[in-house]
């Protein structure tokens, strides 16, 4: 796993890293050591790298993310939990299979699935950094563990979902570098295996290599490499109850079911009042610009009448560029679907300047979008 110390070669590259980017400095020695070493050590890929994660890390408001309040469908329908391996390195369990996609794509927007998702994932990093102060190494890592179990036809067959967790798997490959020891998915039906060779396109080797995909019967087998049997849910192979409780509540959130209409947003009227609505033609973008005085927040809601649509802003403090590529991007392209729930979110334009908000269908090539939006601007 290759979590000694920095060489004295590291450290030189470590601290020629803080010095072009000061927007670093929030980041141990650690975490930029393990940006460095999935690069290879190659500093100019470690640097734009970590340029581009510094930006989508305050876009997101990841460093607080603890304070994010997820919407409540979340909480109680999407199951996951976090247990010890036998090293008491943490692992992600995620019951992917027991989440109703459909259901819960039709009560939240795509993007809090997404955040939900990776407010898991630093929680999980929370747990590593934790563990690597009592072993003294520079990080631990985590494994993450898919259960399929109840597992559907509408995993695999929902377009909204689909594009969901490719987004999710995309962001993750990007942005958290050796933060996994292993990928384990369980109790995995046939069509499963189906889906993991479609996604060969997109997954990168540093992630394929580490997932290994196990049926009903396989996987009990496989756990008791990694896991003292003792303390892992009797539910999941083990000999743990919580009052009889084989899933282990305390530890394991195993969520409740197929979600309930009334938590369904009607797509029809959720954004009824809008600013603006227009046709975003295949192939094309639109475009918003807002010129910034003073210290703004600078909100937005949009949804499109079917699909998806790319999403970005740029920043200029000159005023001076009209050409997209050479502004400054704050806040990183993000491509959802929001057909069914619209998409809100925020930047806080701490610099004056020249902000230009992006709508892109540029990847389309036949599907023209209507997209309805609301903008506002107020003082910070």
């Amino acid at each position: 796993m290759n979590r000694l110390p920095p060489d004295s070669e590291e450290k030189t590259a470590i601290r020629d890293l803080r010095t072009i980017l000061p927007e670093i400095k929030p980041l141990s020695d650690s975490y930029v050591l393990r940006w460095l070493r999935s690069k290879n050590g190659r500093f100019d890929e470690t640097a734009d790298s970590l340029k581009k994660h510094v930006i989508f890390r305050k876009a997101w408001e990841l460093d607080c993310i603890e304070e994010w309040e997820a919407p409540e469908c979340l909480e109680k329908y999407c199951g996951y939990g976090f247990l010890p391996d036998k090293d008491g390195n943490p692992i992600l369990m995620s019951l992917l299979g027991n989440c109703d996609v459909e259901g819960m794509l039709k009560s939240v927007a795509s993007l809090d699935y997404i955040k939900f998702s990776l407010a898991a994932i630093e929680k999980g990093m929370k747990l590593c950094e934790l563990r690597a102060v009592q072993t003294g190494h520079e990080w631990e890592q985590m494994m993450l563990v898919f259960d399929l179990d109840h597992v559907s036809t509408a995993h695999f067959g929902s377009r909204q979902f689909a594009s969901a967790f490719t987004t999710l798997c995309m962001l993750f490959q990007e942005h958290y570098p050796l933060v996994l020891s292993k990928i384990l998915i369980i109790r995995a039906p046939e069509m499963a295996r189906i889906a993991y060779a479609s996604m060969g396109s997109f997954l990168s080797d540093s992630v394929t290599q580490l997932i290994e995909m196990f049926s009903e019967g396989d996987w009990r087998r496989e756990l008791e490499k990694y896991v003292h049997l003792d303390a892992w849910p009797l539910h999941w192979g083990g000999k743990m109850a919580e009052e009889g409780d084989g899933k282990c509540p305390s530890l394991i959130r195993y969520g409740l079911g197929p979600i309930p209409d009334t938590f369904f947003v009607d797509a029809e009227h959720v954004m009824t009042d809008y600013d603006e609505m227009t046709t975003v033609y295949a192939g094309d973008k639109h475009l918003i610009q807002i010129k910034v005085k003073k210290p703004s927040k600078i909100s937005w809601q949009y949804m499109t009448g079917d699909d998806d649509i790319g999403f970005s802003v740029h920043y200029d403090q000159k005023m001076d560029k009209d050409n997209l590529t050479e502004m400054e991007i704050v806040y990183p392209y993000i491509r959802l679907e929001c057909s069914q729930v619209p998409i809100h979110g925020h930047l806080n334009a701490e610099k004056a300047g020249t902000y230009i908000l992006e709508f892109d269908n540029y990847y389309s090539w036949f599907s023209a979008k209507q997209l309805r939006y609301n903008i506002e601007i107020e003082d910070l």
